[in-house]
């Protein structure tokens, strides 16, 4: 039989469907990746109501193009609104986070059961599931692989419902950490993606707590992967840490993704952030004093219910001052059940829709200046696609460490087949509005 994942949300996501996956091929499934499939999972978002949407209607068009498909419906989504389940017609489960781990036993248990029946079954919403519940070691053909290190989140941030959703932050400990790391390693993968839900909060529930620079720290003394980190608030970022980002010689991307979500005093105080304005900048500005070729990039809620014009220009000006790389930007959507829900929407759609739009042109001004500084310095490079031409290689492509997409060309292989997953240096000599163009210089 075969099974099928659809995604959606954050890379945690996409790590506990590999998990379940490997759990699905142990039991004898054959898992697709594209085409019809007899079992359909479907691992949903609830982050903004656009993530509740896209989930709700990939349910549906799974169910609509697989006829006689039994499909499941978990993740974020399902454990916020599992009565949804009784207006989908035709779906076999809805499974809670907390018993997402369980699926691949439930579906050993129930092989004949008739998805025409429309009688969902319901199972995994109280409780939270370990951090240890789920593990991968291959990642559905990607070059890159993910460990997750921690689930949950403490914050409970005004305007985010996942903390209800996940459970409080529970944390993998490093043995096994370094244990997994290895197991990845001898799978042929070189790059390590850390992933949770607060990546911050890694350690704080262990006895004896630790942090995250302790975890990193040995990581890179004990594992042969390069190192990228997941997201991070400004106040978790530690002295250490910096320094080895800064350091180039060392396995840890020099990468920073900053959860930051506006850089308004007043709006992040609103929103229960633990960290201003000063804050973001004195770590920026060190961050690219050390390392010049350090990529920033940050996460950017607009139209928070206090936000005012004013507060969006702080944000704006801040954002176009700092040397950042990238921004992903959200439209507030409140959330029932935080404390930004009871809040008046003050923001019209359309002044939410115009920020978004200034952001985004911004982001491609500040993206492209970033690109072209690189162009004639040595990057290195994991590759995760051979591009061919009716048989004939072409070109390689994939990321540098400092989070660049790089397209290769100009080179001679006589054994293409080593390339993916593999590290090589490269001169980029051009940018053609989307990805550094390089030559290659040599394999590490």
């Amino acid at each position: 039989m075969k099974v099928s994942f659809i995604t959606l949300g954050c890379k945690l996501n996409y790590y506990e469907s590999c998990a379940l996956a490997e759990e699905m091929e142990r039991r004898g499934y054959q898992v697709a990746r594209d085409g019809s499939a007899d079992i359909i999972i479907v691992n949903t978002c609830a982050v903004t109501s656009k993530a509740g949407m896209q989930s709700r209607q990939e349910v549906r068009k799974a169910i609509k193009n697989n006829p006689g498909a039994r499909v499941i419906m978990t993740g974020c989504y399902a454990q916020y609104n599992p009565e949804i389940a009784d207006s989908i017609e035709g779906l076999a489960a809805i499974v809670g986070n907390a018993g997402k781990a369980f699926i691949p036993q439930w579906i050993s248990d129930n092989k004949k059961l008739d998805p025409a029946a429309n009688q969902s079954e319901s199972f995994g919403f109280s409780g939270s599931m370990p951090a240890d519940a789920l593990k991968a070691r291959s990642f559905m053909g990607r070059s890159r692989a993910f460990l997750k290190i921690q689930d949950g989140c403490n914050a409970f941030c005004h305007y985010c419902i996942i903390p209800f959703l996940r459970g409080r932050s529970r944390s993998l400990n490093s043995a096994e950490i370094i244990g997994e790391a290895k197991a990845i390693a001898d799978s042929g993968y070189h790059e390590l993606v850390l992933t949770g839900v607060h990546l911050g909060q890694y350690g704080q529930d262990l006895n004896p707590d630790h942090d995250l620079t302790f975890l990193l720290e040995q990581l890179l003394q004990e594992s042969r992967l390069r190192v990228r980190l997941g997201s991070l608030q400004p106040q978790e970022v530690t002295p250490t840490m910096i320094s080895l980002l800064a350091d180039e010689e060392n396995n840890l991307c020099e990468h920073l993704h900053l959860s930051l979500q506006s850089a308004d005093d007043q709006v992040l105080a609103s929103m229960g952030r633990p960290y201003g304005q000063k804050d973001i900048i004195n770590l920026v500005k060190t961050m690219k004093q050390l390392n010049p070729r350090v990529n920033i990039g940050a996460d950017i809620i607009v139209g928070y219910p206090t936000e005012t014009e004013e507060a969006f220009k702080n944000t704006l000006h801040l954002l176009t001052d700092l040397p950042f790389t990238y921004f992903h930007v959200f439209p507030y959507s409140p959330r029932p059940g935080t404390k930004a829900a009871k809040m008046k929407d003050s923001v019209p759609a359309k002044v939410k829709k115009e920020r978004v739009k200034l952001l985004k042109k911004l982001e491609k001004q500040k993206k492209t200046a970033s690109y072209r500084e690189c162009i004639n310095h040595p990057l290195r490079v994991i590759v995760e696609q051979v591009h061919k031409s009716e048989g004939v290689l072409t070109s390689l492509s994939g990321h540098s460490r400092n989070y660049l997409n790089v397209s290769i060309h100009d080179f001679v292989i006589h054994e293409p087949s080593i390339f993916p997953k593999r590290e090589i240096k490269v001169f980029p000599y051009d940018f053609d509005g989307l990805t550094l163009v390089a030559k290659i210089d040599r394999q590490l």
